[in-house]
């Protein structure tokens, strides 16, 4: 097995981080949505320093106290956000943290590209040379850091799988369900079997009485 393979089979470094919206504002429409960047920041430090080429698997947070409220303040949820690719480069800065750019591999979410935004920590949070770093920015100030957080993500739910992802329902129903072919004369809404034209209900009338004593 070549090298290449080999790195392919490595589990991708986990970066723990919030969404933050999408690059350029709000999609209007499918396509765009498609097309459009998400941006995920973060203050924690990921499982390694990241670097231009490494593949990563990104893990939406959110405060737990939104679904617990007797939770600590530096206590967060963990989900996969179905971001999993390589780095594929360094476009900019926010502020005291570098802006890296992720090529999705996830076959089952249509985003194409996602940017995290990450402290600038050189050997720490990051490890990209000099001649990878646009211009203009600056080193992190350890209280950039959130060296207190602790993160809770489910051990049941299903692992994104990048290029092999895909829907558990799909065991399921199948995968023929999606390709199902229509008749020339049928309608969506019909049920397989069902004749057609409105199904008559048998409409029962009860008295005020009635109901309280009900």
């Amino acid at each position: 097995m070549d090298a290449s393979c080999d790195a392919d089979l490595k589990e991708p470094v986990i970066v723990f981080a919030r969404w933050a919206g999408y690059l350029g504002g709000r999609p209007r429409g499918a396509d765009e949505w498609k097309n459009k960047a998400h941006v995920y920041s973060t203050s924690m430090l990921p499982e390694q320093p990241l670097e231009i080429g490494m593949k990563v698997r990104v893990m939406g947070t959110a405060p737990a106290w939104y679904s617990r409220p007797d939770e600590e303040p530096e206590t967060y949820d963990a989900y996969d956000a179905h971001i999993v690719g390589r780095i594929t480069r360094a476009v900019g800065w926010k502020g005291r943290k570098i802006v890296l750019e992720v090529r999705n591999e996830c076959a089952l979410n249509g985003v194409a590209k996602a940017r995290i935004r990450v402290p600038f920590v050189p050997e720490a949070a990051v490890r990209i040379g000099t001649e990878c770093l646009p211009e203009g920015g600056r080193e992190a100030f350890e209280g950039d850091l959130n060296t207190e957080a602790v993160v809770k993500a489910s051990q049941d739910e299903l692992k994104c799988m990048a290029g092999r992802c895909w829907a558990p329902w799909r065991a399921l129903v199948g995968e023929g369900f999606l390709e199902e072919p229509m008749g020339l004369n049928e309608e969506v809404c019909d049920r397989t079997g069902a004749t057609g034209g409105r199904r008559k209900v048998q409409t029962l009338l009860v008295g005020w009485s009635e109901v309280a004593e009900a």
